[in-house]
């Protein structure tokens, strides 16, 4: 931060804070406990008030989490220069039928133009003869693990149809060759000066890596721009605050590492979320991370709620499941701060938990005749109003932090769309990680490649089953004399918008049957290029609700 941007930053803080404070002194007071009964059963008044506090508190958990993490947000400076003589390899992987010959085509040219001197590797995961073909006529280096029985396990580092198990292949084959390896996803179109902008921060013997932002060039669709627009916090605020930390997450989609840092920890982690695995074992080994936020790469984001969804549930089930076997065991090598400001990021996901927590209290009020608080609508709206309003007003501070402020900047209503819509495939990937029930690692389908559609209705479904509570609670609520005014408000506004979504899908599922018996009139339409838009594999079988 500037000098100037230090000043309003401590101002905003102050401002945050006494709010928040003074909401919270207000909301814990003794008569907004529920009255079940009494005696030791009034710990079960208090246990309740608890959960709803902590409903009521996630999101502003999370808030919090940013505001702390951003006070070291250092001024952008240009990129150290890197040293001469490095051994440098630029990688991608590729998974045929899941990802188009059309992004590489895009992908490689692009990793060949890179400014610094280095060798330009394609690692494909199926062996396919076009893509060694495509390979030859570029000149790009070409290999793949197919049918090597030691490279395709069912577990550890070389684990099958796994991104880092592709990697590790490579590594132990011709990798370890090298001083420093960048890569990026099939999608991304890197940047002329993407090493050069990156590969100075090794002069400290100290870094294992290079982060840069994940940033979606297909933002004309209102999923893609929506996906987008979640990720700008993240990778503006939040990445640039844990860097000037030293403590930067791994993110897969595109880094710069350093080979001696991988091979300490024994290459990359053969999970589901591979990145977030091997940054944090990189930094409890002791390893440093620089993020660069500059746009050095841009690439496809999610078009289809079926590939949003799809994205969402291996995000939340990989950082779910590295929470629960991971994170105890690591954090306790990382300094105290860095500990907890890990466990503390990966807090994200459990949204969906806390809003079926919210759902559960709300039939239990309406349902069970449960009080669980005696908050006045009122008093809710003149202590909460000012905290509200101060956390959107540092948020809206904030986007001068992000990677592209000029545009990035606004109120991202697309993104606030897509989160609503989110958080019910984060409680099936909590109730999927918290039964132990394994999620396979599923390629989103780019380029020029299409898959069998899931209908919107069955996408919906957990919206629907949780509208239709929220909807039988506002019924119950009109039928009870004088029911609570807030919890009333709360089952009103869960019932809007889990509902619009079930209303949206059942519109758009009446229109594409409309179109098809209309098509069954016509001639058979001759064929066609399948259409590049990004599309997904329908919610694995594994991941959904019993």
């Amino acid at each position: 931060m500037t000098r100037a941007e230090r000043a309003c930053y401590r101002v905003l803080m102050t401002l945050g804070g006494a709010t928040g404070l003074a909401f919270y002194a207000w909301w814990l007071q003794p008569e907004h406990l529920p009255h079940n009964a009494s005696g030791l059963g009034h710990l079960l008044d208090v246990g309740i008030f608890a959960v709803l506090t902590a409903v009521l508190s996630h999101r502003a958990f999370m808030e919090l989490y940013t505001w702390v993490v951003i006070r070291r947000i250092e001024p952008r400076r240009a990129a150290p220069r890197p040293q001469e003589g490095l051994r440098v390899a630029f990688i991608t992987t590729f998974v045929p039928g899941a990802e188009g010959l059309d992004l590489l085509a895009r992908t490689l040219p692009g990793m060949l133009a890179a400014d610094y001197p280095h060798d330009t590797w394609l690692l494909d995961e199926g062996g396919d003869e076009d893509a060694r073909a495509l390979c030859e006529a570029l000149g790009v280096r070409y290999f793949s693990r197919r049918g090597i029985r030691a490279y395709n396990l069912v577990a550890g580092p070389f684990t099958a149809k796994t991104k880092g198990g592709n990697h590790n292949a490579w590594y132990e084959e011709v990798g370890h060759e090298y001083d420093v390896v960048a890569q990026i996803d099939t999608d991304f179109v890197p940047r002329r000066d993407f090493l050069t902008a990156t590969l100075g921060y090794f002069r400290d013997p100290r870094i294992g890596w290079i982060g840069t932002p994940q940033i979606y060039g297909n933002t004309d669709s209102f999923i893609a721009r929506g996906a987008a627009q979640q990720q700008f916090g993240f990778y503006g605020p939040v990445m640039r605050g844990l860097s000037g930390r030293r403590t930067a997450n791994m993110i897969g989609a595109n880094h710069v590492v350093r080979v001696a840092a991988l091979a300490d920890i024994r290459f990359y982690a053969g999970h589901l979320t591979e990145d977030l695995l091997t940054g944090m074992r990189l930094h409890a080994a002791g390893w440093r991370s620089v993020y660069v936020p500059e746009p050095l790469a841009i690439g496809e984001g999610p078009e289809t709620w079926q590939a949003y969804f799809s994205q969402q549930m291996r995000w939340a089930s990989g950082c779910m499941d590295v929470l629960r076997w991971h994170s105890p065991r690591l954090v306790r090598r990382m300094p105290r701060a860095q500990a907890l400001l890990s466990l503390a990021l990966q807090q994200g996901y459990f949204s969906g938990l806390a809003s079926a927590l919210g759902i559960a209290l709300l039939a239990a009020y309406f349902f069970g005749g449960i009080e669980i608080s005696r908050v006045p609508l009122l008093g809710l709206i003149e202590w909460g109003g000012p905290f509200l309003a101060m956390r959107v007003l540092i948020l809206l501070w904030m986007q001068r932090f992000t990677v592209r402020p000029t545009l990035e900047r606004g109120l991202h209503l697309a993104g606030h769309v897509l989160s609503l819509a989110a958080w019910p495939i984060y409680l099936l990937a909590f109730v999927g990680v918290a039964r132990s029930r394994p999620l396979a690692f599923r390629v989103t389908p780019k380029g020029g490649v299409s898959q069998r559609s899931v209908g919107l209705l069955r996408l919906f479904r957990p919206h629907l089953v949780l509208a239709l509570v929220s909807l039988a609670c506002v019924v119950a609520g009109l039928l009870r004399p004088e029911p609570s005014a807030v919890l009333m408000a709360w089952a009103i506004i869960n019932t809007v918008t889990l509902g619009s979504f079930v209303v949206m899908a059942t519109l758009a599922t009446i229109r594409r049957r409309g179109r098809g018996r209309a098509r069954g009139h016509e001639h058979p339409p001759a064929l066609s290029r399948p259409d590049s838009g990004a599309t997904a594999p329908g919610m694995p079988v594994s991941a959904t609700a019993p």
